[in-house]
This record gives C-alpha cells, structure tokens and sequence, in this order.
C-alpha cells in the first residue's frame, strides 16, 4: 500500500468548527467588558478562517489474486490529530458455470 491521496481530516475539521464556535460566542460574551481595542482584536482573530489542511493520509488498494480473491484495504492517519480509521474487506468470487465445467479451457484462457 502507498499514500495514494491527503484530504482534510473529518475529526480536525469538527474539532475546529466547535474550537471557532466557543471563540465567536466568547469574544460575543466580552462585549462591553473588555477595552475596546482587545474587543476589536478578539473579534478580527474570531474571523481568521479554520486551520483546515489537508493532514490526512489515505492508502487504499484493490487487489485480485490468481485464485479469485478479491481484496480492499483502506487507511487513513491524520499527521495532526491521530485521527485513525481501517478497513478490509475480502471475497472470494463466484465463477460462472460455463467456467467451472471446463476447468482446462478456463485455465488455458488465464495463461
């Protein structure tokens, strides 16, 4: 398997939609307490977009045997947060009758 792609990170991009959220609702909060000037400070920086790169590596492959095992594999890491998610998944196919009736011809045709 190798890093076939990078994409953003579903548990960095919640985390940091609840992180922007707490800030707006703090610096609201501030209003009429603080200086002005740290007010308006607070309130630029509450506008600053997401930090929302993309941290997540995915590999994933797909692989047929000589056998008729077919085989997907996927991870993904996030190099941020350790975000991590796994899945495989095999099975074996099922050939066809005018297959399994002649075994020399579907070898002969395989070669």
């Amino acid at each position: 398997m190798s890093a076939d792609n990078w994409t953003k990170c579903p548990k960095c991009t919640l985390d940091g939609l609840k992180k922007k959220q707490q800030e707006i609702a703090s610096v609201a909060e501030s209003y009429g307490k603080i200086h002005p000037s740290e007010y308006e400070k607070r309130l630029i920086k509450s506008r600053e977009p997401i930090d929302n790169r993309e941290t997540l590596r995915e590999n994933y492959g797909f692989h047929l045997d000589i056998d008729g095992l077919f085989s997907v594999s996927y991870l993904g890491r996030c190099e941020k947060c350790g975000f991590k998610h796994e899945f495989k998944h095999s099975k074996q196919l099922e050939y066809n009758q005018a297959l399994d009736a002649e075994p020399e011809k579907a070898s002969a045709r395989s070669v």
